[in-house]
């Protein structure tokens, strides 16, 4: 797996997520929110390829959500998309995101293993379990109870990694598959196996992840500095009691701006004055997050968080600031993050210009070569 920049030796890596999504993470209408077409995906990968980006990952949906945006609705299927993305790019590790309910392990064999190919061993495999029961009803799928997901999944993993690595046919009979005579070729170019993520974050999630992936994709419940240490902390820890190593990457929404004032302008602008409300509480709804639940000026705080990028970790401010708050990620102990911006094509260009040559002075990455 030495190709692949997932394990490279910088302090922060970075990443890019939902670029395969309408309106990507902001839920919002206002001018210049991702419409996402081809054409501009093609462009900010290569952008992000080129400037070093580690990682490229999209977002596995199957309906939107309702209201003005009707948010995500649009998206590239994630196993395409990161062939395709692959064969335009030299350097990212490129991602899919598979549901694994909805798709038969002996067909994601075949699939990831085409696709580590293409990318000459920069792929990745995004696990996650499904959270929106609507998009299974599409499917005539099991919706099994949560725990029972992960165990699920578990098995799921195990057949796939079996085939990508047993060199002679095999018979395999567990609680949910049955496969005679399973095989697959070619295998992934990646000893021993494809790397995994996984965004499990309840005590059954966090244990798969713990023990079967090779990176955690958390969303911070605490934002303060205490909080977030433990949060990352406790994960890292349960790995280790497995004799396991696990990164642990984060979502973050980035507004950058010349002043603190400009970017806190924008982010209420495209939040408050435009965000999409019938589609945020459609999502929290799906979530459990209601009146009934959660006291008014909490649910707001979500409403907020959710709108301006899917309720991830707020980097708002100048290049100065975003490095600053960079920093105390790193300290958190958090090893990377997946970014969203309303505005990919722009935004991701500014990023480039002003934000990364920041983060090399302070040493949290080095120059790509």
């Amino acid at each position: 797996m030495g190709s692949n920049p997932l394990f490279n030796s910088n302090k922060m890596k970075l990443g890019i997520i939902a670029l395969n999504c309408s309106h990507g993470s902001t839920i919002t209408d206002v001018e210049n929110a991702w419409q996402m077409n081809w054409l501009d995906t093609k462009s900010v990968a290569q952008m992000a390829d080129n400037a070093g980006f580690e990682v490229l990952l999209p977002v596995a949906r199957w309906k939107g959500y309702g209201g003005v945006t009707n948010f995500n609705n649009k998206t590239f299927d994630t196993f395409t998309w990161a062939s395709a993305i692959s064969a335009i790019t030299e350097y990212s590790c490129i991602f899919s995101t598979v549901h694994v309910p909805l798709v038969h392990p002996v067909a994601a064999a075949k699939q990831c293993a085409t696709i580590d190919h293409v990318s000459n061993g920069r792929f990745a495999l995004n696990i996650v379990c499904g959270w929106f029961r609507n998009e299974f009803e599409m499917f005539s799928a099991e919706w099994r109870e949560h725990d029972v997901r992960y165990e699920y999944a578990s098995e799921w993993l195990t057949l796939i990694q079996r085939l990508w690595s047993e060199d002679k046919e095999f018979t395999y009979k567990g609680r949910w598959f049955e496969t005679k005579g399973a095989w697959s070729e070619p295998k992934p170019l990646q000893k021993p196996s494809v790397p995994i993520m996984n965004a499990g974050g309840s005590e059954a999630g966090k244990k798969f992840a713990a023990s079967s992936a090779d990176m955690s994709f958390v969303l911070l419940k605490d934002r303060d500095f205490e909080g977030g240490r433990k949060q990352v902390e406790h994960l890292k820890s349960m790995a280790r009691a497995v004799n396991r190593e696990i990164d642990v990457w984060v979502h973050a929404y980035v507004v950058c701006r010349d002043t603190e004032q400009e970017a806190r302008d924008y982010l209420n602008y495209y939040v408050k004055e435009r965000g999409d409300k019938t589609a945020v509480n459609n999502l929290l709804q799906i979530f459990g997050l209601n009146s009934q639940t959660l006291p008014s000026d909490v649910l707001d705080e979500y409403r907020f968080h959710f709108i301006a990028g899917h309720g991830g970790y707020p980097l708002i401010g100048t290049a100065d600031q975003i490095v600053e708050e960079i920093e105390i990620l790193i300290k958190m102990g958090v090893n990377g993050i997946l970014i969203s911006w309303v505005d990919y094509l722009g935004e991701c260009r500014q990023w480039i210009e002003k934000v990364i040559p920041v983060m090399e002075q302070a040493g949290q990455r080095e120059p790509k070569n």
